[in-house]
């Protein structure tokens, strides 16, 4: 396929009025409807501003992190304590730019594409296969008890506990800072950070979730489903293939330079609310809520699945979308705020883990 490079400055715009799975797929919307969907969106857009005003996903937990209600209010003296004290933290600590060829390396090719690719010492692979092989028999046992239609998307990964794991945190910590993976993150974020989350994850075949999202209209699926831009702030993502991964078995994939097109500060909240309000979601009935919005609030930070086939914003992406695999590179740096995607397997199954790159929990 001819490369085309992603020339807009702005993520893809669909037409949902004229959408066959959206605006033609059902009648018009009611004014109960429109209601209902109105306060939908304002749930979602008051979650994610909560979330953005107190930078959340960066915050220290309390150790007992129940999401109760009453029980976060009780603790909210404790939470607005942790946000004056990162607040004050960051306001003392500024990242220097990297002493490291390698995080100077790293840095310049993020700033330029989004993404870096990295290649791995096979002893260093050897390594991370030994630490995560018995979170990934935890995962293969609640996948086995799992049929392809019951399986869901958080079911294929394991959030690992650093007070838990805490080898596992301080192996990856020491790889990443070998190879300039913290230098070149802290530098770009502009604070100092180091690997948060450590999550492996386990695709295959029977992920049934990935496909037949209009199946009830008969529209076919996107050859842009899954490409997303992330609902979080202010943090990167560094994955690295613990298994062989080639073109079958669900290569993570990025748009580069689309990083700089998703910075619309509005575009960026709408499309959250609606992510983190369900309003993204394909089912009819979320379909059916999201077509009653406001065009102007028709848009979503998922919005793969929706793009048809030969559409000008497909047909970009699709020739500018760089595929990572085995024989190119074991790892990926990213800015989660550029287009991708990532463990669609058609053969095989592949085995990874995704790092999340802020102020340790």
């Amino acid at each position: 396929m001819t490369s085309h490079p992603y020339s807009y400055d702005h993520l893809p715009v669909i037409d949902y009025p004229h959408h066959p799975a959206y605006g033609t797929a059902f009648p018009k919307p009611s004014l109960g409807e429109r209601v209902a969907a109105l306060a939908k969106f304002a749930s979602g857009f008051a979650i994610i501003a909560a979330r953005l005003v107190a930078d959340y996903e960066h915050l220290p937990r309390p150790k007992d992190r129940s999401h109760n209600i009453a029980e976060l209010i009780r603790r909210s003296p404790t939470y607005l304590g942790l946000i004056a004290t990162q607040k004050l933290r960051r306001l003392m600590r500024r990242p220097a730019e990297p002493v490291t060829a390698a995080g100077t390396s790293v840095l310049n090719t993020l700033n330029l594409d989004g993404i870096a690719g990295l290649r791995l010492p096979a002893e260093q692979l050897g390594r991370v296969r030994d630490l995560l092989s018995p979170h990934y028999r935890t995962l293969e046992a609640r996948l086995a008890q799992k049929t392809p239609d019951q399986r869901h998307f958080d079911e294929t990964r394991l959030w690992l506990d650093k007070d838990v794991c805490p080898e596992v945190y301080a192996y990856f910590n020491q790889l990443a800072a070998e190879l300039g993976v913290i230098e070149a993150a802290s530098a770009y974020l502009g604070r100092p950070v180091a690997i948060a989350h450590v999550v492996p994850q386990i695709n295959d075949p029977n992920d049934a979730f990935w496909s037949n999202h209009f199946s009830d209209v008969g529209v076919a699926d996107s050859p842009c489903d899954y490409c997303h831009v992330d609902a979080t702030y202010n943090l990167l993502k560094f994955i690295i293939y613990v298994s062989e991964v080639g073109p079958d078995n669900g290569p993570f994939t990025y748009v580069r330079g689309t990083h700089r097109a998703s910075r619309n500060f509005w575009d960026g909240l709408i499309r959250r609310a609606n992510d983190y309000a369900g309003l993204s979601w394909t089912k009819p009935q979320s379909r059916r809520l999201f077509n009653a919005l406001p065009k102007f609030l028709q848009r979503k930070a998922a919005f793969g699945v929706d793009l048809l086939a030969g559409n000008e914003y497909a047909d970009t992406i699709l020739g500018n979308e760089w595929r990572l695999t085995s024989d190119q590179g074991d790892a990926v740096l990213f800015d989660p705020f550029g287009i991708h995607r990532g463990g669609m397997v058609r053969d095989g199954r592949r085995l990874a883990v995704t790092m999340m790159l802020t102020e340790p929990t």
